[in-house]
């Protein structure tokens, strides 16, 4: 139970860092840290994908547009790197995943 503890700190401690660094000037434009929202986006998807029984097809389809959504921000800043909507993407994405994924709603 303590390492799960940890996993959901270090997860929830990371989507801050990395939504943070998302929107300041210095790595607005740096597809790097675009790509590493999109696994951590993925990342919790799964996660939550899988945290759920068989029966749970609603909250399993939710988590799985949530890692679609991740793709897709990541695709619309590879087409164009100031777009605003590849990262509100990423951004919610990220931040409902966490929200998805501790609630357990």
């Amino acid at each position: 139970m303590g390492i799960l503890l940890i996993i959901f700190i270090a997860l929830g401690a990371a989507g801050v860092l990395l939504q943070g660094l998302m929107y300041t000037k210095q790595f607005n434009l740096n597809l790097g840290i675009r790509v590493m929202n999109t696994v951590l986006g993925l990342l919790i998807a799964y996660i939550t994908f899988t945290s759920f029984p068989e029966g749970e097809t609603i909250r399993k389809l939710i988590a799985a547009a949530l890692g679609i959504s991740a793709v897709g921000g990541l695709a619309i800043s590879f087409v164009k790197r100031e777009a605003l909507g590849g990262r509100v993407l990423l951004t919610l994405s990220v931040s409902v995943g966490l929200g998805f994924l501790y609630a357990g709603i």
